[in-house]
């Protein structure tokens, strides 16, 4: 926990409820249908509120996907109650008002038709704040898909779908409540390798511990040591890529946890070029005290007997290439020939890592869905193919007992047709780049979160792999999004103040729920356990003290307790020093500044107020008030 004063810190609230672009087109009140499960609530789009530049019809016709009338024909009659509404260009919205009796996690599901061949995604917006994206693929009537995992509050909610790339028909949506394991969070102990090392035990072990309790910092680094003062200090690694960990110290004063390293350099077609890498993960390991996770941007010849190399295929980039990975599984090909002669020199790389003791989390065929880079350009079946490949190359073949496997993956339809299986993958990731308009995105987007967490029926622990804007530490804390750690893609995306505001990045590097480098244990030595955690049970909410000299009883007050939630959180701390920073923009009820005043009661709410909350917390104090340091 720490123990330094809570600095400067601004709250970026989003919690206002997100107004139509335009004039907004007010239609009856929403309709909730029941199905023939009672504890499913059928809401229908047509009934809600739509963007004046979304079109509400009230009944359906057949088309054709082509306008010369040679494709494919489509039908939209069979809309439930007739109606349905189209979202077309970017910034249409339609929503709808949906009640629930208790808060929690909901399942959703969304009645869509979408004619295109290329697949539509659209913001998910839960109550006016963000929480990810929904992806609606080709189909040709109206079908009913997953449309992922919400948290909703007791009462009203405003779902809303906000087109980014859009031209769908929605015709309803339904919610019912989701499985209880999910807010569970109790991943498996066991790696998917029975005979992973000591200290990549360990490591997993204190993963499952945090997980769920707090959040682990980490950043990527600029790829590539350049080498540029190799000549005067070849036995030091981590020294010429440092701008982004010398940016969050600066603004900070700390240093992320988890360190992104990336083997882009490594492959045998191009060997002009090795930048270090595996030498800098065993620095920043064994040296630091750190965590390393490392991906590998596979680059493979442009094409048949070149020496240039690429990783994004045609419709990605101008450098690009032709390296089909269904050939490259076919024995006999000079695509084979190169893909197990990389194989074998990335398994020489991760050796070096196996003897120096250094376990990481190794995240391969990243981003495959996607279909950007090679190994994902051909589909799902492929691409899974070569995962257990390299699987069982690096593991069975090459001995290496030091990686915690890391599959990044989507919340797409198709997504599980992706998945190569829980007996290879470790620890689930996602990317998240969802900054837009110029300005940061400071959701938690915790329908994404559970969503992942549902994929795998919890048994993986779900992590933010890579990121451009981090989220605010109000919004995971209010969202329950618990994922296990963040990591911002170098330069603007970090340091850009539209993805990353200066404010947003000290409240979450000073705050209790966020484990930096510092904070650390000693890894190596770290208890390994296969059975319960070594924290307390994981619940919804933030890992804090509860209160000892305080009930939650509506008749007592609650010291600290700012945010009048019934209890003291984190939440309080910040809802104070939000205060403190901008009394105008975060001011105080009288009854809030009642329970806010904790410390020296009577002189007014300052930032050691905020503090008090927190040394209460991680119970370095006993009672609030406070009236000592």
């Amino acid at each position: 926990m720490k123990r330094k004063l809570f600095k400067r810190t601004a709250c970026t609230a989003i919690a206002a409820a997100i107004t139509a672009a335009g004039t907004c087109i007010a239609v009856p009140a929403v309709s909730a249908e029941t199905s023939a499960d009672p504890e499913i609530i059928r809401y229908e789009f047509e009934d809600g509120f739509s963007s004046d530049t979304s079109e509400v019809y009230t009944e359906g016709w057949t088309g054709n996907t082509a306008e010369d009338g040679s494709g494919e024909e489509y039908d939209l009659t069979n809309a439930s109650d007739g109606g349905f509404v189209f979202l077309g260009q970017k910034g249409t919205k339609v929503s709808v008002d949906v009640t629930v009796e208790e808060a929690g996690l909901y399942e959703m599901s969304i009645c869509y038709c979408q004619p295109s061949d290329a697949k539509k995604v659209q913001y998910l917006n839960i109550n006016g704040t963000n929480q990810g994206e929904v992806s609606f693929v080709r189909n040709l009537t109206f079908e009913e898909a997953p449309g992922g995992i919400v948290l909703l509050q007791e009462g009203v909610n405003t779902i809303e779908l906000e087109s980014y790339w859009g031209y769908t028909y929605y015709d309803y949506l339904t919610v019912k409540p989701a499985d209880e394991s999910i807010s569970a969070l109790s991943p498996t102990r066991q790696l998917s390798n029975p005979n992973a090392s000591e200290s990549t035990k360990r490591l997993y072990n204190y993963l499952c511990d945090v997980y769920g309790n707090n959040i682990i910092s980490g950043q990527q680094e600029y790829c590539g040591s350049h080498n540029y003062n190799s000549w005067n200090d070849p036995d030091t690694y981590i020294k010429d890529n440092e701008a982004e960990f010398q940016y969050i110290l600066e603004k900070t004063g700390e240093q992320p946890a988890i360190r992104g390293i990336d083997f882009l350099s490594y492959n045998t077609t191009d060997t002009s070029w090795r930048d270090n890498a595996p030498e800098r993960c065993i620095e920043w390991v064994n040296e630091y005290n750190g965590i390393a996770t490392v991906s590998w941007h596979w680059n493979v010849p442009v094409e048949e007997g070149s020496t240039k190399v690429a990783f994004y295929v045609e419709s990605a980039s101008d450098t690009y290439t032709t390296f089909s990975i269904t050939n490259a599984l076919t024995e006999g090909t000079w695509e084979n020939e190169v893909l197990m002669a990389d194989i074998e020199l990335i398994a020489g790389e991760l050796t070096k890592l196996k003897e120096a003791d250094v376990p990481i989390l190794w995240r391969p065929l990243h981003e495959a869905e996607g279909a950007w880079f090679w190994w994902g350009a051909e589909g799902p079946e492929p691409c899974k193919q070569l995962y257990r490949l390299l699987y069982d190359q690096l593991t069975n073949v090459y001995g290496l007992d030091n990686l915690i496997w890391t599959w990044t993956g989507y919340t797409y339809p198709t997504s599980s047709e992706w998945y190569p299986g829980d007996d290879v993958v470790d620890l689930m990731g996602y990317d998240k780049y969802n900054a837009k308009d110029g300005q940061p995105n400071l959701s938690s987007i915790s329908s994404t979160f559970y969503t992942l967490v549902q994929s795998t029926d919890g048994e993986k622990m779900v992590a933010m792999t890579e990121n451009d804007t981090i989220p605010s530490l109000e919004n995971l804390l209010n969202d329950k999004a618990k994922w296990l750690y963040f990591c911002p893609w170098y330069m603007n995306y970090l340091t850009s103040e539209q993805n990353n505001p200066v404010d947003n990045l000290v409240e979450i590097y000073q705050s209790e729920y966020c484990i930096t480098l510092d904070e650390l244990p000693d890894l190596k030595s770290y208890p390994i356990s296969s059975e319960e955690p070594t924290t307390e049970p994981v619940t919804d909410e933030p890992t804090t003290a509860p209160p000892t000299t305080e009930t939650s009883s509506a008749e007592e007050e609650i010291f600290g307790d700012a945010n009048l939630s019934g209890e003291l959180e984190i939440s309080d701390a910040v809802k104070i020093m939000s205060h403190v920073t901008d009394k105008v923009k975060y001011p105080l009820t009288d009854a809030e500044a009642n329970l806010a005043d904790v410390y020296q009661r009577g002189d007014g709410i300052s930032n050691m107020d905020a503090l008090s909350v927190q040394k209460k917390l991680a119970q370095l104090i006993t009672e609030l008030p406070e009236t000592y340091m």
